[in-house]
């Protein structure tokens, strides 16, 4: 369950590191001493494992903060290879019902043989429909797509 809590643990701090920029740049402020970042980081992130702090610890101590982002994005998705899990994404206008959402696991099932972890997103600029990216494959099913598909066959014509 270690690994479980890691990968938790990692989609967090991604999270706050792509929204506190702040953040972001002060683990590259090369004015602030090591010993001083390590203060900082204790406090901001004692709840986290030690594993996950170990790894602050080293990056900070040997000077490779500016890789955090990339190595938490990389720990995600060899876990992810590793659990076969493949992530997916459905971007639609409004929040999808029930069964809306069983319908898109369905097509996104048909699209991989691996395990899909769906995350949904609200964008009211598709107008309706929705959006599927499962992997590398996009499936646009989505109103906005059909209006520019329907100006483009009007353009040519």
């Amino acid at each position: 369950k270690k690994e479980e809590k890691v990968v938790e643990e990692m989609k967090q701090l991604y999270f706050v590191i792509e929204e506190y920029s702040n953040l972001e740049n002060f683990f590259l402020d090369p004015i602030l001493s090591t010993e001083k970042k390590l203060k900082i980081k204790r406090n901001i992130f004692k709840k986290f494992s030690k594993e996950t702090n170990d790894l602050l610890d080293l990056l900070i101590k040997n000077k490779r903060e500016g890789l955090l982002k990339m190595i938490v994005l990389k720990f995600i998705d060899l876990y992810n290879n590793n659990k076969g899990i493949v992530p997916a994404t459905v971007i639609s206008a409004t929040p999808l019902s029930v069964e809306s959402e069983k319908e898109i696991i369905k097509k996104a099932d048909q699209l991989t043989p691996f395990k899909i972890k769906l995350k949904k997103i609200i964008d009211p600029k598709i107008l309706g429909g929705f959006v599927l990216r499962v992997g590398d494959l996009q499936y646009n099913a989505s109103l906005s797509n059909r209006i520019n598909i329907l100006k483009r066959e009007l353009v040519k014509s």
